[in-house]
């Protein structure tokens, strides 16, 4: 059965690859319009593609699997996020179309030497992300006159790097947020003079160095969790200061709390965090990515409004897994999130009463912490007067990381197969989300610029 679905990969990648060409429709429909398509493109992709052409476009015996999905959402979100930059929508799209597409099938025709940190990528297929992915990237990025050829080749060789990280991360996502984030750092005219922006700070950089170190040493992360954490640290002290960065250690300590409390009682369930609890990089991709993100926007002089929703993300990632944790070391009952009838303890989805208080509480604390020194202590940079009604902020962002953790639960329940990394993704953009919205749409925060 799995050489029957090798013999389709060609097709998949050509579909994927010809679906790239609509990068260049990017330039010539509304934004709206386009976002509508992709929302479209990615339910037909669920609900219908598999029963259209049967099991030719899947790796997975049912006739389809979550890249399928994954990759119209991702195009959707490069739309949304990027609209008032629609070049950088369509630039990323292009390197996930042809960079990945061009990546496999080169990987698979002239392999030439596995990769030293990734034995299942090639030296031949990161040689076609390169070229032929490139090649995809600067054709669309002369369509629409920018971005600048240096931003756009910086873009490409990150994305190609990062299609061969073993992240567990599902390369649709990878890619282009890659991609989008190099571009935003490079591409885009600064919304403040390079003047404004902050001076690094060394000494919380020494700390974060410190804590990553520490925590491979006390085996709560692995050699690339310790990486890529310290990575994500660093870019949130330097983007979001210090607010951004005691949201992180607040999730960080209370998450490895909560995943240590009772480990072996929990592994002798068959419940526990594998690998001894130790965290890797796509765990720490999958938690921090949306507040590194907003980060970067908080960098070019997005305002305070990105700061919030990092914080956001971050005690959404908190209360996701706190509440797993607890709900499996100290939940009696364990209830379907629909339905709410009992099911089996561990099962997918599965939420109980002691998880679901717990997760409330680490969403709160995060949100309490980060908010005080929000308050007390912005990052040099933001300019203006600023009144922050901290009791709003909090209970909004309290709010929003339940909301996006119970989300996922749901998501886990109605049995999605998405890897459990691109879950965690999926609830802190769903918390950075409900902030976005609570802040535009809801009229009860009590500050002015």
């Amino acid at each position: 059965m799995a050489d029957e679905f090798k013999t389709h990969e060609g097709l998949r990648k050509f579909l994927h690859i010809l679906f790239g060409l609509g990068a260049a429709g990017l330039k010539f429909l509304p934004w709206r319009v386009a976002a509508l398509v992709a929302a479209a493109a990615a339910v037909m992709n669920w609900l219908l593609l598999h029963r259209l052409v049967g099991k030719r476009v899947a790796r997975h015996e049912r006739g389809y699997d979550a890249g399928i999905v994954i990759y119209p959402i991702a195009v959707l979100a490069l739309i949304l996020i990027f609209n008032w930059h629609i070049e950088i929508a369509a630039v990323a799209w292009a390197i996930m179309a042809f960079g990945d597409g061009f990546a496999t099938l080169a990987g698979r025709a002239v392999p030439i030497a596995p990769l030293p940190w990734n034995r299942a990528k090639s030296f031949g297929g990161m040689i076609g992300f390169l070229l032929l992915g490139g090649l995809g990237a600067f054709a669309i990025a002369w369509l629409f006159g920018a971005p600048p050829w240096m931003a756009v080749a910086a873009a490409v060789v990150a994305a190609a790097v990062a299609e061969t990280l073993p992240l567990r991360l599902d390369d649709n996502l990878v890619v282009p947020a890659t991609a989008a984030g190099v571009l935003a750092i490079f591409a885009i005219e600064p919304l403040a003079p390079w003047s404004g922006m902050p001076h690094i700070a060394w000494p919380w950089i020494v700390v974060n160095t410190i804590l990553a170190v520490a925590g491979y040493a006390l085996r709560t992360v692995d050699v690339s969790g310790m990486v890529v954490g310290w990575l994500l640290g660093t870019l949130l002290i330097i983007g979001g200061g210090p607010a951004l960065y005691v949201a992180l250690l607040a999730f960080f300590i209370i998450g490895t709390a909560c995943t240590k409390l009772g480990y072996a009682r929990k592994s002798a369930a068959g419940l526990a965090q594998e690998k001894g609890g130790r965290r890797g990089a796509g765990h720490a991709i999958a938690n921090v990515g949306v507040a590194a993100l907003c980060a970067i926007a908080c960098l070019r002089g997005l305002g305070l409004v990105p700061l919030f929703m990092g914080i956001s993300a971050l005690a959404t990632a908190a209360a996701d897994t706190t509440g797993s944790e607890i709900g499996k070391l100290f939940g009696k009952r364990a209830f379907h999130p629909l339905t709410f009838r009992r099911i089996e303890r561990g099962a997918e989805g599965a939420i109980s009463l002691e998880g679901t208080l717990a997760g409330i509480v680490a969403g709160f604390l995060v949100a309490v912490i980060a908010t005080a020194v929000a308050v007390n202590r912005l990052r040099p940079g933001f300019t203006g007067s600023v009144l922050i009604a901290r009791s709003h902020v909090v209970a909004v962002i309290t709010a929003a990381a339940f909301l996006g953790s119970y989300a996922e639960s749901i998501l886990g329940a109605l049995k999605v197969d998405v890897p459990n990394d691109v879950m965690n993704f999926i609830n802190t953009v769903l918390g950075a989300l409900l902030f976005w919205i609570a802040w535009n749409f809801v009229p009860m925060f009590g500050w002015s610029f």
